[in-house]
């Protein structure tokens, strides 16, 4: 499992990282993120960030990976602000992974890691515990189905992502069979294993849509990327969103943002 510290900074000025799928596959996801933090706290956004090194470390390649958070780390140290990630993995990836990364480096370095990772909150479980957000003001007629990525396990997202969502007026939860079961993602483990990974992303693609959802919500879109992907492949309807584009949509239908 992926556990943050318990001691993790708060405050109501913030960083947005928007992470490199967001650039490059789902803008509106980084758009509606900060949109909605916006209304809550303080938005910072550094010009120079990256990524969080996730692909080099899940490689094996600690040393390109450390080069990437050292990065990330000089990047947001203009401030001591928290840092807000609209994605489970990458979010974990700073908090809990780059300390592994760093294991074997000086004691000062370790240090400098650990401080920052105490940083870093996904953005749901930052709305809801870090900012104690649990009224939205969004209304929505929708059929959920809430995907909890592999990486969000052991965090504070699930529960959070559930309160958000579940503040939305007119929202009901589709419940399905093998739902903490991983999609087959994984990063570079769907290169490495792709046939494996389709198989246990067709899994997953049947059970979520035969509970016939309005959306499939996820706080990871690495994750709904590759199940929209095999659910196109095999012809099956995907409405899959990242978990800020419905409490967006649903906050335009309350008049709350």
């Amino acid at each position: 499992m992926f556990i943050p510290s318990k001691d993790r900074i708060t405050g109501k000025k913030i960083n947005f990282m928007a992470t490199c799928l967001c650039d490059a596959i789902y803008s509106d996801a980084a758009k509606n993120s900060a949109s909605i933090l916006r209304k809550f706290a303080e938005v910072v956004f550094e010009q120079d960030q990256t990524c969080c090194g996730q692909p080099a470390f899940n490689s094996g390649d600690f040393e390109s990976a450390r080069k990437v958070i050292r990065h990330t780390m000089k990047v947001f140290s203009a401030n001591d602000y928290p840092i807000i990630v609209p994605s489970a993995s990458c979010a974990a990836m700073l908090y809990h992974s780059s300390k592994i990364a760093f294991r074997d480096a000086d004691v000062q370095e370790q240090r400098a890691v650990e401080s920052f990772a105490r940083r870093i909150w996904e953005f749901c479980d930052y709305l809801a515990n870090g900012l104690g957000v649990r009224e939205t003001g969004g209304k929505l007629k929708a059929k959920l189905a809430v995907h909890n990525s592999c990486h969000s396990a052991g965090s504070g997202t699930p529960e959070a992502m559930k309160i958000l969502l579940g503040s939305i007026d007119g929202i009901e939860f589709a419940d399905f069979p093998g739902n903490s079961d991983c999609c087959g993602f994984g990063g570079t483990f769907s290169v490495v294993f792709p046939q494996i990974s389709s198989e246990m992303g067709l899994n997953k693609v049947k059970a979520i849509s035969g509970t016939n959802p309005d959306f499939i919500v996820s706080a990871d879109t690495s994750c709904l990327m590759h199940q929209k992907g095999i659910a196109e492949r095999n012809k099956i309807p995907y409405p899959a969103k990242h978990v800020s584009q419905i409490l967006y949509m649903a906050m335009k239908n309350g008049g709350a943002i």
